[in-house]
């Protein structure tokens, strides 16, 4: 009886540790795609700065609907 409780309880701790791993990786990665939108977002306002008037305008409405912002 003592190695079926023991085994119950080590598969319970590996399956809890299996899932707090798995909700890292997934916030790992939503915060990785987060920090790469906001980059891509900072190299397209820097585009639009060479543009004036209008254009830029334009332009930077374009990066904050496509980036989110």
């Amino acid at each position: 009886m003592k190695t079926s409780a023991a085994n119950k309880a080590a598969s319970e701790k590996s399956g809890e540790a299996g899932m707090k791993a798995k909700e890292e990786a997934t916030e790992a990665r939503q915060e990785a795609a987060t920090e790469k939108r906001d980059a891509n977002y900072a190299v397209a306002k820097e585009k639009c700065d060479s543009l004036a008037g209008d254009a830029k305008d334009r332009c930077v409405d374009e990066a904050k609907a496509k980036y989110g912002k």
